[in-house]
């Protein structure tokens, strides 16, 4: 189906409005046919704050070994938006919905917000007061050697819109991927399996599955009955799959990747399946790259147990697909920057 699905949950505690007494207070990014990530990112957040990473020194460097946070400034920034009307941003009058981290991570939903609502002070001199905000290194995507991050400012709780800042950054070349960020580029992928599946069974019913050429390929009718309820109950674990990586980052300290809106190239049962498979495939494929990166063993369970179960949803649509089940002895591994790209295509708010 081409329209757009969402299964979208508000954002967390702390990223509401709140007012600002002001006051000078003290500081404290293998799919190759789709946009590059810069050009998704400025469709809905066009490049227009003024940021300012690190203010208190001179060179922006990103070491969590020294610090696992950064600080971000936004100035008061005065521009002229997409309709020619002239904005003045005020940072300390805005609502505290910010994102932080690589254009990549951003433009799939995630990045870290910031730890508290932040301080407010001239950090430039200009007679204005800026905003600024304490982000954790962890969650932003930085993997070693980028040399710029971005802001995201999103102008609703949709996380749809808003406007971006970026500034160079000097960033550790021997960082390792915190867990946080693996799980959280595990989430966005199940969010989007999750979406698929609701997509799907919210425009079907039970009857079209079991009369469709696909239910019509088991010739036992237990089988070809049992369709509908097979597909939903792979929903209920992509569900459970979300639920349970959802509650991992929190408890990292973490703040969970946002759901997206989605569109699915489908328009029959049969291509649904054809999709299901691939989807399942790329699944399977992450978790068999992310699986060795993940430090906690307790989080390495909880990725094994899902791998393995991804592993029997592809079986399943693989024969659904008339494709032959497990065709090699050993399955190939997909990294993270190999999997979201993929995902990316089927964001329509991203």
């Amino acid at each position: 189906m081409t329209r757009p699905t969402e299964l979208a949950g508000g954002l967390l505690d702390g990223t509401g409005r709140r007012t600002f007494l002001k006051s000078a207070i003290g500081a404290a990014a293998t799919a190759t046919a789709i946009p590059a990530v810069s050009t998704i990112a400025a469709a809905h957040f066009p490049e227009e704050l003024a940021i300012d990473i690190d203010p208190e020194h001179e060179q922006s460097r990103i070491d969590p070994s020294q610090n696992e946070q950064v600080s971000v400034a936004v100035h008061h920034t005065t521009f002229e938006d997409e309709d020619g009307k002239t904005v003045a941003f005020d940072p300390t009058e805005r609502a505290v919905r910010y994102r932080f981290g690589t254009q990549e991570r951003l433009a799939s939903g995630g990045g870290a917000r910031p730890v508290d609502e932040g301080n407010v002070r001239d950090v430039n001199g200009d007679g204005h007061d800026d905003l600024v905000l304490t982000f954790p290194i962890a969650g932003t995507g930085f993997s070693g050697g980028e040399t710029s991050a971005t802001l995201f400012w999103e102008r609703n709780r949709s996380g749809q819109h808003g406007y971006a800042g970026t500034d160079t950054i000097t960033v550790a070349d021997d960082i390792a991927v915190s867990d946080i960020d693996i799980l959280n580029d595990a989430l966005t992928f199940e969010h989007l399996q999750a979406a698929f599946y609701h997509d799907f069974l919210d425009n079907h019913t039970e009857g079209e599955v079991e009369r469709s050429a696909v239910a019509n390929y088991f010739a036992r009718p237990t089988l070809q009955y049992s369709v509908y309820q097979q597909i939903q109950e792979i929903h209920d674990h992509k569900h459970a799959h979300v639920e349970a990586l959802s509650e991992a980052v929190t408890d990292l300290g973490g703040t969970p990747v946002e759901p997206a809106e989605y569109e699915f190239p489908y328009d029959s049962i049969e291509e649904f399946v054809a999709l299901a498979d691939r989807l399942e495939t790329v699944g399977v494929s992450a978790y068999a790259g992310v699986a060795p990166t993940i430090d906690s063993t307790e989080l390495l369970k909880t990725a094994l147990s899902i791998h393995s179960v991804t592993a029997s949803h592809r079986t399943y649509f693989q024969l659904l697909h008339l494709q032959r089940p497990a065709p090699d002895a050993f399955d190939p591994a997909r990294s993270m920057e190999q999997v979201l790209p993929i995902v990316r295509q089927y964001m329509s708010n991203h």
